[in-house]
Parts: structure tokens; C-alpha cells; sequence
């Protein structure tokens, strides 16, 4: 459980980075994307070997999921 939560924490800075980057305020449903894409990543990247593109792939299916 330690390291699910060690993981969480993880895929949430690497996602606020990712903000960072693209020049935009972390958005106000945050805490939904942040749940989105950590999920994605648990489900679609290798379980210990997943890096900063799994995080910004997983991003890039949420913005597709509510454009839809």
C-alpha cells in the first residue's frame, strides 16, 4: 500500500510539472485529472518501469475522454 501511495505522489508531481511546462495554472478539477491519469498509468505502463511520457500520455486520453 506504502508504494501505491509513493507512486500516487509521484504521478502527481510529475503531472504538475507537466502543467508547469505547458505554461497553464494547475486547474481547479485537479484532483479529478490527477485521478484519471493515475489510474491510466497503473493500468496501461509497466508497473515499475512507467516515466514522465506514461504521465503525459495518460494526460493526453483524459482531454480526449471529455472532448468526446
Amino acid at each position: 500500500m506504502n508504494q501505491s501511495i509513493d507512486k500516487k505522489s509521484e504521478i502527481t508531481s510529475v503531472l504538475i510539472n507537466l502543467f508547469d511546462r505547458i505554461g497553464i495554472q494547475t486547474p481547479s478539477n485537479f484532483d479529478t485529472i490527477n485521478e484519471y491519469v493515475y489510474i491510466d498509468v497503473c493500468e496501461s505502463a509497466d508497473e515499475h518501469n512507467w516515466n514522465d511520457s506514461d504521465v503525459a500520455i495518460a494526460f493526453r486520453r483524459w482531454i480526449e475522454s471529455v472532448n468526446q
